[in-house]
């Protein structure tokens, strides 16, 4: 992980932990429900991103204009972030006694009694998206082709955070909320599109384009 990725995600997690601690504290009786619903809605958003970075970054749409460096940066430090926040969401909710969940039916995919289909999505969103975001580091031991493959789960994981938020998260009650889930998954539809269909143009070499010149 380079200096960069790891300062950045630091930073992220330590302004989210200040973010939600303050709803921790100011909440009331229902702080653990805010601070789950603060937790999941940045996870998502971070989700977006780390997905939208890699688009760009291998479609190469962006090359001259933003370097892969700096795309793959932040591909990786909002994968990462998004990975802590969505572990925070679920856990958090350990405090809550509204519903009353336990460790169980936080970490086994549908075995919550409260939106058992729902809840079960989230945990296998968070799932992927920590097989996603952590098989980077291990690509050279499972092989390119295996991690191209493990990668493509991160759509996957998207689709299913953004069901499991528009669903079962309060965000999507609001017309804002409702915006934001609609904007963010079109342009990734959008970026997918690109990087099915963009063809790098291809650099003409010296000697052919003395030759054009000549003629």
């Amino acid at each position: 992980m380079s200096n960069r990725v790891f300062w950045g995600t630091l930073l992220a997690v330590e302004i989210g932990i200040v973010v939600v601690g303050g709803m921790v504290v100011g909440a009331g009786g229902h702080a653990a429900w805010y601070a789950s619903r603060a937790a999941g809605f940045a996870a998502y958003f971070s989700l977006w991103i780390a997905l939208a970075g890699g688009l760009l970054m291998s479609s190469a749409w962006f090359d001259g204009i933003v370097a892969r460096a700096r795309l793959l940066a932040i591909h990786q430090t909002a994968g990462l972030v998004g990975l802590g926040f969505a572990a925070g969401h679920a856990l958090v909710l350990l405090l809550d006694s509204y519903i009353g969940y336990s460790v169980v039916d936080l970490l086994v995919p549908f075995a919550a009694s409260h939106e058992r289909t729902l809840t079960g999505l989230g945990v296998v969103t968070l799932y992927l998206t920590a097989l996603v975001t952590l098989s980077f580091w291990v690509r050279t031991a499972i092989g390119m082709r295996v991690w191209r493959m493990v990668h493509y789960l991160s759509v996957v994981a998207f689709l299913g955070a953004a069901w499991h938020g528009m669903q079962m998260g309060t965000s999507a009650d609001f017309g804002w909320g409702r915006a934001v889930y609609l904007i963010t998954t079109l342009s990734l539809v959008t970026a997918t599109v690109v990087r099915a269909v963009y063809v790098r143009p291809t650099r003409r070499t010296a000697k052919a384009a003395g030759g054009v010149s000549a003629g």
